[in-house]
């Protein structure tokens, strides 16, 4: 009678085992079949900074948990030009693409941020990869050695002119009724891409006054 009831209890808890077994897997099978999938771009090859990427993305499918709003959906078009280098294989992110070709920054070269606003910045009409030149004007109460008025650098290229949210002014917001706010389009700070002398001379002028670009 003994051994005949841990007979039957060794098979009840075989039935349990194999019951909870069958529907653990029911149950991750139906999670795993419920998980949906984004499209999202990729670079089918490597992309250069300053390059068109048009036509160089491929599509990747992967989970929606791990999509992020600054990736690229296969359902939009793609254009523009890459701001960075681009490896084969990565994510295209709205943030690496411009829509205006982007100023590349040759060997040698340094990039330099100056304070900017509307007057200063030529009323907000450069944009960039424009070339302009840096203006100096001594400050009033440090006028006494600090030089006279002058063009400190010429034909210098525009890398990108940002308001004071440190957003591109050229990005139109996206808002139906109102494609730009006004503050988005006041300039805050340009930077420039300058020589590393040039550089060291236009921001230590800048402590001693206040710079203007002059375009052509």
């Amino acid at each position: 009678m003994y051994n005949r009831r841990r007979i039957v209890l060794l098979i009840v808890s075989l039935i349990l085992a194999a019951g909870i077994t069958f529907f653990e897997y029911t149950y991750f099978s139906s999670m795993a079949k419920k998980e949906q999938t984004v499209r999202v771009i990729v670079a089918g090859s490597n992309i250069s900074a300053g390059s068109r990427i048009d036509g160089m993305g491929s599509v990747k499918d992967i989970p929606a948990s791990a999509y992020v709003k600054d990736m690229l959906r296969a359902d939009r078009p793609v254009s523009g030009f890459a701001k960075v280098d681009i490896s084969k294989g990565s994510y295209i992110l709205r943030s690496m693409i411009s829509e205006s070709k982007v100023p590349v920054i040759k060997d040698g070269m340094r990039r330099v941020t100056i304070g900017a606003n509307l007057v200063s910045a030529l009323a907000g009409r450069i944009k960039a990869g424009d070339y302009v030149d840096v203006g100096y004007i001594p400050g009033k109460e440090t006028k006494e050695g600090s030089g006279q008025p002058a063009v400190i650098a010429e034909n210098v290229q525009i890398y990108n002119i940002v308001n004071n949210k440190a957003g591109d002014t050229d990005k139109p917001k996206d808002n139906k009724d109102n494609q730009y706010d006004t503050d988005s389009v006041i300039p805050a700070a340009v930077t420039l891409i300058v020589t590393p002398e040039q550089a060291v001379t236009i921001k230590d002028m800048e402590s001693r006054g206040s710079l203007f670009l002059l375009g052509y």
